[in-house]
């Protein structure tokens, strides 16, 4: 089963939606994302910048986080052939401390939290610097997609409800991912699983909103 990884080339990428993996289409991203315009938005592992530009195309103040320098540098490029500005941070998805708390409207982080193994230290940071009542959406290969071997869904490289690395990606579980989000402060509002022509399903997406201060 194919998983987009954001950190290799994608073929012709679109930056009229976001792309939250295999199965998820734009009337998806309407309902998860909503008026993007004027928004602050947190791009979490931005790769090679689809998602970060597509939405500064379409208005909204993007900061791009990646822990990997090629992958900003492709990314800038990217932002600079479309004429947009948007402001990157080379760090870790945990090590948010150049930005204040309450700062952005929306945080998203897709597939890159499967090279994350401790879900918990991201969650705090992006509840700090969610502002209230903000949202934070997520999207990982789903687990079923990602232990599977081939395509029989029935047959498994480890199993998928403990914390394993299949190749350099970690297993996260619905379960574990809205627990460690309960804990971060926040109120899961939908989740989604999602098929794209497989037996298993290929994307796990989250959307969570901010409790508290």
């Amino acid at each position: 089963m194919s998983l987009h990884d954001p950190r290799l080339p994608v073929a012709n990428p679109s930056l009229d939606v976001v792309d939250f993996g295999p199965g998820i289409g734009a009337d998806v991203e309407r309902r998860l994302i909503g008026e993007i315009s004027g928004r602050r938005i947190l791009d979490l592992g931005c790769g090679q910048g689809h998602a970060a530009v597509g939405l500064a195309k379409r208005g909204a103040r993007v900061i791009a986080v990646d822990d990997d320098v090629a992958q900003l540098g492709a990314a800038r490029s990217l932002a600079a052939q479309n004429e947009v500005t948007i402001e990157f941070h080379q760090a870790k998805q945990a090590e948010l401390a150049f930005l204040a708390a309450d700062h952005v409207d929306l945080a998203l982080a897709i597939t890159s939290l499967s090279f994350v193994q401790d879900l918990s230290r991201v969650f705090r940071q992006v509840h700090r610097v969610v502002g209230p009542g903000g949202h934070f959406v997520l999207a990982v290969p789903h687990p079923a997609a990602l232990v599977a071997t081939g395509d029989d869904p029935n047959q498994a490289t480890v199993a998928w409800d403990v914390d394993e690395q299949v190749g350099d990606r970690w297993v996260h579980t619905g379960e574990a991912i809205v627990t460690a989000l309960t804990r971060a402060n926040f109120a899961v509002d939908q989740l989604l699983e999602r098929r794209d022509n497989a037996l298993a399903p290929a994307t796990l997406v989250v959307r969570a909103r901010k409790l508290g201060v």
